[in-house]
């Protein structure tokens, strides 16, 4: 079947991701590093502020606890870190032409709703989306079928006809399970070429 929708992941895909450089840039102590990134952006908790399950004073209130910092310090790095997520400058193009070229645009990240409230009024090309799934908004979280199945559900779109980019095999996985198409994002050259496959008319 002919594809008509492409479904973008955010963090790594559009935005960079990576909290480590901020840690860095804020504690230059390693073992404070080291702490940080054990107890918050690699711990299970950080997926579930992800997916809702805490709000952000919540998640500024357990990651301190969990970190040894304070709650200032603790609300200083979940700031920086979400000032920090760039845009890709190659894949913010591709989306531009996708849009040019009559594609349905549609967003499926995990990421917390106050992040996402702070990103949308930040960039301007999530105006190119029809519909956006944000995990903490539903509580649902990638690799969960659910969340496929909700934007499936809601947009109405038809798996066959649609193609999901993400930069994390086990995302690009659930996708194919939930009859979508699904492209493993390395970078913006690659996934353009991997598209055009899909999609003749993009340049």
């Amino acid at each position: 079947m002919p594809i008509k929708n492409v479904v973008f992941d955010v963090g790594g895909v559009l935005l960079e991701w990576n909290p480590s450089v901020t840690v860095a840039q804020l504690h230059p102590d390693p073992e404070i590093q080291a702490t940080i990134r054990r107890e918050m952006f690699d711990h299970a908790d950080w997926h579930e502020f992800d997916r809702g399950g805490l709000t952000y004073d919540g998640a500024v209130e357990h990651f301190a606890r969990q970190t040894g910092l304070s709650t200032a310090e603790t609300r200083r790095l979940i700031d920086a870190t979400v000032d920090s997520l760039k845009p890709i400058a190659g894949t913010v193009r591709l989306l531009d032409d996708l849009n040019a070229a009559g594609a349905h645009l549609y967003l499926l990240s995990n990421m917390p709703a106050s992040t996402y409230d702070f990103l949308s009024r930040k960039h301007p090309f999530f105006s190119h989306f029809k519909y956006l799934v944000i995990s903490g908004q539903i509580l649902l979280i990638k690799p969960d079928p659910a969340i496929y199945k909700h934007l499936v559900e809601k947009t109405g779109i038809v798996p066959a006809e649609s193609v999901f980019v993400d930069d994390l095999p086990r995302n690009v996985a659930a996708a194919r399970d939930c009859g979508l198409h699904a492209i493993q994002f390395r970078d913006p050259e690659s996934c353009r070429a991997e598209l055009r496959t899909y999609l003749p008319a993009l340049a």
